[in-house]
């Protein structure tokens, strides 16, 4: 059942990201009045079809991509499109207009983006409060042992091996280290004075230093509260902002570290594992947040000036207005069939790292 799940997830992810972002190319081509024979979701065999007005809508049989044919492509059909008028063809409109429509689909990637993380953030997002409230209280920590209770205010702890006497403010003045409390031992015991519910509470815990935090644990969490409008919408661009980085540093370092960087790229096989692991964590959060990031990834991605890429269909079109001519159609066309040839090659070598990291 939870496989069950997990590709249709998986499906959903994917056909949204594809649908929105052939939406945006559909919906800019038919702005600036261009015919669209084709608005398909996915390549290879035809699964279905129905014709509407002037356009064919498709679902095909691999769901790893999408097209919309619009007149005036390298790969039109001269003779199905030999009555439309010049000016419904993408080369018969401005270079700007062209420019939009190759950039339409980049566009609506990360509209959607901003909308699935907008939403997370608005309906769940969580931010810490600025005083020392406790959150959540680990079981069998020395917080639950000492009588801590989550809403509890931390006030002041007092050290009785040291008689240092901290004031908390905020949670960081909680976390104790061996450095700040100038003592090596690997127990330490605390008095700590809390307000709970307007009263003065006195506690007493016994700290244990963890090594891998350097720290002496008490076992609490810090109490957060919801978003509100405004932060949400902060915290979504901050959020969408960072994901845009994160990928583009990526790719540089996928130019200047080839061969370091091109076996931790993920694929298709990679992509369904990860959605495998956040579906079984039953938070729909989480698979939102993974669909953001997946769409600013498309996004990005379709920006690289490679042949059959919106990037390269912009560098032709500048390109074409600079030197006031048409390219050559054949070049064109060579040039894309070399670039979608180059990106299946990567899709394939991904897939095959994919698959040796599913057996190691």
């Amino acid at each position: 059942m939870q496989t069950i799940i997990t590709i249709i997830v998986f499906l959903l992810i994917l056909g949204s990201i594809i649908i929105i972002h052939e939406f945006g190319h559909f919906i800019a081509a038919k702005i600036f009045g261009v015919y669209c024979s084709h608005f398909s979701i996915g390549f290879g065999p035809k699964l279905w079809s129905k014709k509407g007005k002037e356009t064919e809508y498709e679902i095909r049989a691999l769901p790893f991509g999408g097209f919309v044919s619009m007149a005036g492509e390298e790969q039109s059909d001269e003779e199905e499109l030999k009555d439309i008028p010049l000016e419904r063809t993408l080369k018969g409109i401005k270079t700007y207009q062209k420019v939009i429509i190759f950039l339409a689909g980049v566009f609506m990637n990360f509209v959607l983006a901003v909308v699935v993380t907008f939403g997370v953030n608005a309906l769940s997002g969580q931010l810490p409060v600025q005083t020392a409230q406790v959150g959540q209280i680990i079981e069998n920590s020395p917080a639950q042992q000492a009588g801590l209770e989550t809403g509890d205010t931390i006030q002041e702890l007092t050290i009785n091996e040291t008689g240092q006497v901290i004031l908390v403010s905020n949670f960081g003045d909680i976390q104790l280290t061996q450095k700040d409390l100038q003592t090596t031992a690997s127990t330490i015991h605390v008095q700590i004075k809390v307000d709970r519910d307007g009263q003065t509470k006195n506690l007493q815990a016994t700290l244990k230093y963890d090594q891998s935090s350097q720290a002496y644990k008490l076992g609490i969490y810090q109490a957060t509260r919801s978003m509100n409008i405004a932060e949400a919408i902060q915290y979504t661009f901050i959020s969408i902002g960072e994901m845009s980085v994160a990928i583009f540093v990526a790719l540089g370092q996928l130019i200047t570290r080839f061969s370091e960087t091109v076996t931790q790229l993920s694929g298709p096989v990679g992509i369904y594992q990860v959605t495998s692991q956040v579906t079984q964590t039953g938070q729909i959060t989480y698979i939102l947040n993974l669909l953001a990031l997946l769409s600013v990834n498309v996004g990005i991605f379709n920006l690289l000036p490679i042949p059959g890429l919106d990037g390269c269909q912009v560098i032709f079109a500048l390109i074409e207005k600079v030197i006031g001519r048409e390219l050559p159609e054949k070049i064109k066309i060579a040039l894309q069939l070399c670039g979608l040839g180059l990106v299946m090659l990567l899709m394939i070598f991904v897939t095959y790292q994919d698959v040796l990291r599913i057996f190691q």
